[in-house]
């Protein structure tokens, strides 16, 4: 793993395979790692080059004090991008990733060759808004939760039925989830104030002009159908795709499907 300091802060980053560079961004509090489960071999194996990054707040990037926005999040990847060399290059990200990308593609066009949006939305229904203001209400009340908890209580949110229905796979995401470090720190409060305040954008994202696909998943609770239909909408000519059986982490609980729809967009962009 490789750092840059770009944009007042230093990022972790990975580069992988040779070819044409796509640049992968994480959800909140994702580590970067987890690309390199499905989708990195998928895109090397394919011929790209694939750069994964920590984003500002997750280790071992820099945590740095909040509050962060969704724009100063983008304006990060843009600064990684310039660093390394890669414009114009594909962007792909999930959840607070894909916000990153539909805002990076939005200001610094001139550095995306095409965006994809993997459960995403440009604006916050009743559910969200109390949902991204629960966790900045935790966060700030310094309460940590049993880790135990912490993961199980987050599993209906990410997941469909189907998955927290399969026995063998819910116990070794648990115990992997558990043993894992818990994700504490500046940087947890920074990417949640980030959610919190991100809205009310989907006038501001018919100004994308690279070409780019919404990817909605069926179970999805976090951004439901509905919202990454709207982005989908709101951006001119853009590709809406959805993937059955999958909640809001589609990318790995149906990396296949996820995986073709990305490799097919990619190779006519």
């Amino acid at each position: 793993m490789a750092e840059a300091t770009v944009n007042g802060v230093n990022l972790a980053y990975d580069v992988h395979g040779e070819g044409e560079p796509v640049l992968l961004v994480c959800g909140t509090g994702q580590p970067a790692f987890s690309y390199q489960l499905f989708q990195v071999p998928a895109l090397t194996g394919a011929g790209y080059k694939v750069v994964t990054y920590d984003n500002r707040g997750v280790p071992p990037s820099e945590a740095t004090p909040p509050p962060y926005t969704v724009q100063l999040l983008a304006e990060d990847a843009a600064a990684l991008i310039e660093h390394l060399g890669l414009g114009p290059c594909r962007v792909a990200g999930t959840s607070l990733g894909a916000l990153i990308t539909q805002e990076l593609a939005l200001a610094r066009p001139d550095l995306v060759r095409a965006a994809v949006m993997m459960g995403t939305f440009g604006r916050q229904d009743a559910y969200m808004r109390y949902l991204t203001r629960s966790w900045v209400e935790l966060d700030e009340s310094g309460i940590e939760l049993p880790r135990l908890y912490d993961v199980i209580s987050g599993m209906p949110s990410l997941f469909a039925p189907a998955t927290l229905r399969d026995e063998d796979g819910v116990q070794l995401m648990v115990e992997f989830q558990v043993a894992a470090p818990a994700w504490t720190g500046p940087g947890r409060l920074g990417q949640h104030l980030a959610d919190r305040e991100y809205d009310n954008r989907l006038e501001a994202l018919g100004g994308v002009r690279v070409p780019s696909m919404v990817i909605a998943f069926e179970h999805d609770m976090l951004t439901a159908v509905p919202q990454c239909q709207e982005v989908a909408k709101a951006i001119p000519d853009c590709r809406y795709v959805e993937i059955a059986d999958a909640g809001h982490a589609g990318p790995f609980e149906r990396y296949e499907q996820v995986n073709a729809t990305l490799l097919e967009f990619f190779a006519e962009v």
